[in-house]
């Protein structure tokens, strides 16, 4: 087969139907977090204002109550890492999930100084004056926590009680937020011993409640909902669709979306300007900003999953699936057990900025299971292959980290060698 002319394989891509529904769900709309990149403070803000009950989110003391759900159920599990007389474990001993969703946290508001300076404190305050206690949130998105900052900051704030009689009968909760957080247990986490580790994982819960909200007209819900989309995995029926559209499209145009994503953001609007000839494929870029950054996030991906294929040709491609920033590979023998997802996949996300080289980890969720199935029974037969899913047995949600910075080549390899291990404990019937 010939060299398809680049010019041919623009009109092609931009000729296909699926191009055009992408085109037409990925507009931008009314949600500002489309057209805006967050600082670390407005994250902090944003956060904030959701967890606060009193704003026009529409959510009331719901989100809250995730927070504190999802935070009480890590320390009841014995994955948290606390000291058993710390503030926050004595916290979440005094408050399980179920006095949490039948307590009301209306009075709860939030505050980003509490008359402390802002080298001395946490990003982020809660405050419940009717409940008497205060979460200190130190919220990272990237950058990670360091062991001097939480100290000084909770040696500053214990300076600052000492001086308000207001809130020396409050307790005091410590909570080190990481959107990138991925560690099996939190006890190699700077100050676990007093700080309590988590992800944005019970974002979700807070975004599929919003996402019935907007269902039902409830427009400032909407960016709950963005929000949460973008801090956690969670993603909403139509950027689920999206990411399907544009999986399709990369394998079926990809030396057209190559040509497309190529040029920077930066020097679109110059080089259209400056071509002696109309440019379709820079005039399609700038009239449709969301459609190619949406085709730019997802490339790596995309192209991860072919690699794969080409590397692991036994591996289906219907085993494989991504969105922007992470793919999951269901082993072989696994498959017939999913439910709404896979319950065993190996997980790959980006090592660094690079995009080019990985992390590999197994993820475990017994909640994916086919009510056919007995989840129990699959958890035992994984222990066999992976001992340290046995650890931590009453969890539903398990994360084991494989193996970090590998190449691509490397991945295929590793992955290869796990699928075997997998395939060998997966139940016959």
């Amino acid at each position: 087969m010939g060299k398809i002319d680049p010019a041919a394989a623009i009109e092609h891509l931009l000729a296909d139907e699926d191009m055009v529904t992408l085109c037409e769900l990925q507009r931008t709309g009314d949600e500002v977090l489309d057209v805006i990149a967050l600082s670390e403070n407005q994250h902090s803000d944003i956060l904030g204002w959701m967890l606060d009950p009193r704003e026009g989110h529409g959510q009331g003391d719901q989100i809250l109550r995730d927070l504190l759900t999802a935070a009480s159920m890590k320390v009841a599990r014995g994955e948290s890492g606390l000291e058993k007389g710390s503030a926050t474990s004595r916290f979440f001993k005094a408050w399980p999930p179920s006095r949490i969703r039948t307590s009301g946290f209306g009075s709860a508001f939030y505050a980003r100084e509490l008359g402390m300076k802002a080298a001395e404190r946490v990003d982020l305050f809660v405050i419940d004056p009717q409940n008497k206690y205060i979460l200190l949130i130190e919220n990272k998105a990237g950058a990670a926590h360091r062991e001097a900052q939480l100290k000084l900051y909770r040696k500053c704030f214990d300076e600052m009680v000492d001086e308000n009689i207001h809130l020396r009968g409050y307790s005091h909760v410590f909570i080190a937020l990481d959107r990138d957080f991925d560690a099996e247990e939190s006890a190699g986490h700077p100050c676990s011993e007093s700080w309590l580790h988590m992800g944005y994982e019970w974002l979700k819960t807070s975004a599929g409640r919003a996402l019935l909200q907007v269902e039902r007209g409830n427009a400032a819900a909407k960016l709950v909902v963005g929000y949460c989309n973008r801090q956690s995995d969670w993603e909403a029926p139509q950027a689920k669709k999206c990411i399907e559209l544009a999986a399709i499209l990369h394998q079926r145009h990809p030396d057209a979306i190559r040509a497309l994503v190529e040029p920077s953001a930066g020097r679109i609007e110059k080089e259209w300007l400056g071509a002696k000839d109309p440019n379709p494929s820079l005039l399609f870029t700038l009239q449709n900003k969301g459609v190619v950054e949406l085709l730019r996030e997802t490339k790596g991906m995309a192209y991860v999953k072919t690699g794969l294929h080409r590397l692991l040709p036994k591996l289906p491609l219907s085993s494989i699936e991504h969105a922007r920033a992470w793919l999951d590979v269901c082993p072989t023998g696994w498959e017939r057990f999913r439910g709404a997802w896979w319950p065993l996949v190996m997980n790959i996300r980006y090592s660094d900025q690079t995009k080019t080289k990985f992390n590999l980890r197994l993820i475990w969720n017994a909640g994916w299971v086919d009510d056919d199935y007995d989840a129990q029974a699959l958890r035992s037969r994984l222990k066999e292959a992976e001992p340290r899913f046995g650890a931590f047995e009453d969890s539903q949600f398990r994360r084991v980290p494989i193996d970090k910075g590998l190449s691509l080549a490397e991945l295929a390899k590793e992955i290869e060698q796990l699928n075997v291990k997998l395939e060998a404990a997966a139940p016959s019937c």
